[in-house]
C-alpha cells in the first residue's frame, strides 16, 4: 500500500466530490447554491440506475489508477462497520457499498448510487471506532438525503463520458482508453468552478450523522470529538491540513452544534473496538514502506505498552514479520493469539499464510477447510482458500468453490482472475478467457476486457448458442462503455 503518481494529493479526489456533488462541501461566505447550467429543469437529475451504472464506472477508473485497496479483510471490515450504519438509517436502500483507498491523507467521499470510499490515512487518524462510524455516517447521510439532487445533472452526456471526467483527474491526464483526459478536466474544473454548496447540507449531514451513530450503539459525541482535533491539527499545519477540512469545511460554531446535538442523545456503551484496532494495525502494517522498520516499530510498542489493544499489536507484528519472511517468529506470536481466539477470521488467515510460507502447504489446506466449515460461503475464506488450491495445483475444487461463491454477485475482481487460471489449467479455454474478461472489467481495463470476450466467444462451443448469446450482449455492454473519438464531455457556461 503504496501511494500512487497518479494520486499525488487527495485534492483531484475533493474535485471528483465537487462534480458529483455528493460531498456538499459548506463554503463559510455563502449560503447560495449557484447550479452550473447543465440542461433544463426536467434534466436536472438522474434516476437510481444511472447513478448506480455511475458509481461503478467511476469505481472501475480509480481502480485502474491503482487506487483501491483490494484487501478482502479490510474491504469486509469496512462494510460491516458501514452497513451497521445504513440498516439505521432513514433510507430503505440498502445498496451502499464501502471500499478503501490506497492513499494515506484524511479523506472520504462518496459517489453516485450509494458508493463511499476511505483512506486509510483516515483510519489510521482515527483513535477509535465510533470515529471512523462518524465520518461513513455523514458519508451516508448526504447520500439519503440527496444533497446532490439540486446540483448533479447529466444532461444527455453518456454515463462513459461522466465517468471519464472523473477518471482523467485521477489518471493525471495521460490515458488514451478515456479519450481527450486534458479536455475532460478542463471541462470538470469548470464545472467546480460554479457549484458552490451550502453549509445547511453538512450541517444536516452531521445532525443526521450523529443520530446514526447513537442509533448504531457508538458514542454521539465522536464527530465533534474527530473534527475536532484535525481542526486543531491543521492550524498547526497550515496548507498541509488534512483534505478532509478541505472538503468539509468545519468552524467552532459547527463543532459546537455537532456537540450540542450529542449530548441530547443517550450515551453509548463502552466498547472493546476490537475488529477496528485490528483492522488498523493491518493497515500499518502492510503499508509501511519498510519491513524493517515496520517490524521495530510494533517491537517498539509491544516492549513499552504504547498501543490500544495488545492483542491487535501483536497481530499487525505478525503480519509485519511475515512481509520479512521471518516465519519463526510470525508463529511464535500467532499460535498464542490463535488459541485464545480462534474463531478471528484475521487470526485463521495469518496461521495458514505462516504455514504456507515455511512450505507446509497440508497444515496451511486443513486450517482453510476448517475455516470454512465454521463460515460456509464467507467470501474473504474463500478467496484465501482458492488462491492457495490454485497454488498447490487443485484446480478442479478451485473451480467448484470459486463458481458456487459466484452464483451472488461478486465485485472483487481478483476471484474472476482466480477462476480464470482455474478454468484454463483444466483446459476451459472459452471460461477462462469470459472470466478474464470480467477481472478486466471490473478493473476498468475495457480494451483488454472486450479482447478477452471476443476470445471467449471465439473459442466456445459452437454448438452452445444461449452461452455464446449472453458473451455477445457482455460484449455490446464493454463495447458501449468505450468512448469515441470526438464523443467529449463540453459543458455548458
Amino acid at each position: 500500500m503504496v501511494k500512487t503518481q497518479a494520486t499525488n494529493t487527495l485534492s483531484t479526489l475533493f474535485s471528483i466530490c465537487l462534480l458529483f456533488s455528493l460531498v456538499t462541501s459548506g463554503y463559510a461566505d455563502t449560503e447560495r447554491v449557484l447550479i452550473p447550467d447543465m440542461g433544463n429543469q426536467a434534466d436536472s437529475s438522474i434516476g437510481p440506475l444511472e447513478e448506480k451504472r455511475t458509481g461503478e464506472a467511476v469505481i472501475r477508473n480509480i481502480r485502474r489508477a491503482g487506487q483501491i485497496i483490494d484487501d478482502p479483510l479490510l474491504e469486509n471490515y469496512l462494510n460491516h462497520l458501514g452497513f451497521s450504519l445504513v440498516a439505521v438509517s432513514n433510507t430503505n436502500d440498502r445498496d451502499f457499498r464501502f471500499f478503501m483507498l490506497n492513499d494515506r491523507d484524511i479523506n472520504a467521499f462518496a459517489l453516485p448510487g450509494g458508493f463511499i470510499g476511505v483512506n486509510y490515512g483516515l483510519i489510521l487518524a482515527a483513535h477509535s471506532e465510533s470515529e471512523l462510524a462518524s465520518v461513513l455516517a455523514h458519508e451516508i447521510a448526504h447520500i439519503t438525503q440527496r444533497h446532490h439532487a439540486r446540483v448533479y445533472a447529466m444532461g444527455d452526456r453518456q454515463i462513459p463520458i461522466v465517468a471519464a471526467l472523473i477518471a482523467a483527474m485521477i489518471l493525471g491526464a495521460n490515458d488514451s482508453e478515456i479519450g481527450e483526459a486534458a479536455l475532460a478536466t478542463a471541462a470538470a474544473a469548470s464545472v467546480q468552478e460554479q457549484i458552490n454548496f451550502t453549509r445547511s447540507n453538512e450541517k444536516e449531514a452531521d445532525r443526521i450523522g450523529i443520530s446514526m451513530l447513537a442509533a448504531a450503539g457508538y458514542s454521539p459525541e465522536a464527530m465533534a470529538t474527530f473534527f475536532d482535533r484535525l481542526d486543531q491539527a491543521s492550524r498547526l499545519h497550515g496548507p498541509q491540513a488534512p483534505e478532509f477540512l478541505r472538503t468539509h469545511p468545519v468552524n467552532t460554531s459547527r463543532i459546537a452544534d455537532a456537540k450540542n446535538r450529542a449530548t441530547q442523545l443517550p450515551k453509548a456503551e463502552m466498547q472493546t473496538e476490537s475488529d477496528f484496532h485490528h483492522a488498523r494495525a493491518r493497515i500499518r502494517a502492510l503499508a509501511h514502506y519498510n519491513k524493517k522498520t515496520a517490524i521495530s516499530e510494533f517491537e517498539k510498542n509491544l516492549k513499552s505498552g504504547s498501543y490500544q489493544h495488545k492483542e491487535a499489536e501483536q497481530y499487525g507484528y505478525v503480519l509485519a514479520l511475515l512481509r520479512a519472511d521471518n516465519h519463526k517468529q510470525a508463529r511464535k506470536i500467532m499460535e498464542p493469539l490463535l488459541a485464545k481466539d480462534p474463531q478471528r477470521i484475521a487470526y485463521i488467515i495469518a496461521m495458514a499464510d505462516i504455514e504456507a510460507s515455511s512450505k507446509q502447504t497440508q497444515k496451511a489446506g486443513e486450517v482453510y477447510r476448517k475455516a470454512l466449515e465454521l463460515y460456509p460461503g464467507n467470501k474473504v475464506i474463500t478467496y484465501y482458500y482458492t488462491r492457495y488450491m490454485i497454488d498447490t495445483e487443485q484446480f478442479a475444487k478451485a473451480k467448484e468453490l470459486l463458481r458456487e461463491q459466484m452464483r451472488t454477485p461478486v465485485d472483487f475482481p481478483t476471484l474472476y482472475r482466480l477462476l480464470s487460471r482455474a478454468e484454463a489449467a483444466l483446459g476451459n479455454e472459452s471460461a477462462a478467457h469470459e472470466a478474464m474478461a470480467e477481472y478486466y472489467y471490473l478493473s476498468g481495463q475495457l480494451h483488454q476486457a472486450i479482447s478477452q470476450i471476443e476470445l471467449a466467444i471465439k473459442t466456445n462451443h459452437k454448438d452452445d448458442f444461449y452461452r455464446t448469446t449472453q458473451m455477445e450482449a457482455k460484449l455490446q455492454q464493454y463495447q458501449s462503455e468505450i468512448i469515441q473519438p470526438g464523443n467529449q464531455p463540453v459543458m455548458n457556461r
